[in-house]
C-alpha cells in the first residue's frame, strides 16, 4: 500500500537539498506537495520541474515561507488546506547549521540557530497540529509530523554544540509529541541523518579558522546524498516509526552511545581536544 497517493503534503526547506529531494520522491508516489522555502524562486523552479515530469497524479506547488515567521507559517499551513481540502504530512526539514568552538559562537549565531531550528519547527506544529487533530481519519490516521533532526540530536558532537541543542530539542519535541498525538491518531516522527551531501554542509557558518574542525576531523570522501536520505526517510516514515536513523553510521553510533556511552568517548574528546587545543598556562 502506498500511504503517499493522494495525500497533501508540505514540505519546509523544499527548495533544495533533503526537502527538495523530499518533494520529488512524494510527487513520485503521487502525493500532493507544497514546497515552502524562503528562496521562493528555488522552489518554484522545483516545483515546476516536478510537476512537468510527474509520471502519475502527483503534484507540486511553491510558497514563499520563513519558518521563524509564526504568522507566516499558519498562513501557509491555512492556505493549504483551503487548496486541497486537508493537510496529511508535515514535513519540517528547514534548517541551519552552525559549526566550531563555543567559544566563538556570537549571541547572533545562538538566536539564529533557535530560531529558524527550534522555533520554526515549533511554528509548523502550533500551526498543523489543531488542524490534523480535527480532520477526518483516512488509513488509520489523521496525519503525520515529519521533523527533521539529525544524528546530533542522538549523541554529543562536540564543535557542533550549538547545532545538537537545537537537534536534541527537536528530538525530545518529536517523541514527547508522539505520545500525545497517538490519541489523537496523529504520527510524530523524527529523522535523524549523519553528515549527508546537501547544500547545508557547504553552506554552514564556520566559526573561527575557515573549516578548521572539518579539516582536522576528516572529511569523508563519500557522502549519501539527498535522495537518499528522502528514501530513507519516507520508508521509516511509511512504518511510522518515532526515530529514523537514516544512514549506516547514524544507526550505528546512535545505537552504539544508547548501549555504550563510554565506547565514543575517546572520540568525542579527540573531536573536542582538535578543534580547540588548551594553550599551555604559565
Amino acid at each position: 500500500m502506498n500511504p503517499f497517493a493522494g495525500r497533501v503534503a508540505l514540505v519546509t526547506g523544499g527548495a533544495s537539498g533533503i526537502g527538495a529531494a523530499l518533494g520529488a520522491a512524494l510527487v513520485a508516489a503521487g502525493a500532493r506537495v507544497v514546497l515552502a522555502d524562503i528562496d521562493h524562486a528555488g522552489a518554484s523552479n522545483h516545483a515546476g520541474a516536478l510537476t512537468q515530469n510527474s509520471s502519475g497524479s502527483g503534484t507540486a506547488s511553491a510558497v514563499s515561507l520563513d519558518v521563524t515567521d509564526r504568522a507566516a507559517f499558519a498562513r501557509v499551513v491555512a492556505d493549504a488546506v483551503q487548496q486541497h481540502g486537508r493537510l496529511d504530512y508535515l514535513f519540517n526539514n528547514a534548517g541551519i547549521a552552525v559549526i566550531g568552538n563555543t567559544l566563538n559562537m556570537a549571541p547572533s549565531d545562538w538566536d539564529r540557530l533557535l530560531d529558524v531550528n527550534v522555533r520554526g519547527v515549533v511554528h509548523g506544529i502550533e500551526a498543523a497540529y489543531p488542524v490534523m487533530v480535527a480532520q477526518p481519519e483516512q488509513a488509520g490516521f489523521r496525519g503525520h509530523i515529519v521533523n527533521t533532526a539529525s544524528l546530533a540530536g542522538l549523541l554529543p558532537v562536540p564543535g557542533f554544540t550549538g547545532y545538537a541543542m537545537t537537534k536534541h530539542a527537536v528530538v525530545g519535541l518529536s517523541v514527547s509529541l508522539r505520545e500525545e498525538a497517538r490519541r489523537h491518531r496523529v504520527r510524530v516522527s523524527a529523522v535523524c541523518p549523519s553528515v549527508i551531501g546537501t547544500p547545508m554542509a557547504d553552506t554552514a557558518r564556520v566559526l573561527g579558522e575557515e573549516g578548521l574542525l572539518i579539516d582536522r576531523v576528516g572529511r569523508p570522501t563519500w557522502l549519501p546524498d539527498a535522495d537518499y536520505c528522502a528514501s530513507k526517510a519516507l520508508a521509516g516514515v511509511r512504518r511510522n516509526k518515532a526515530l529514523i536513523p537514516v544512514t549506516a553510521s547514524a544507526h550505528i553510533g546512535w545505537r552504539l552511545y544508547r548501549l555504550w556511552p563510554g565506547l565514543l568517548r575517546p572520540v568525542t574528546r579527540r573531536m573536542a581536544r582538535e578543534l580547540a587545543p588548551v594553550p599551555e598556562r604559565h
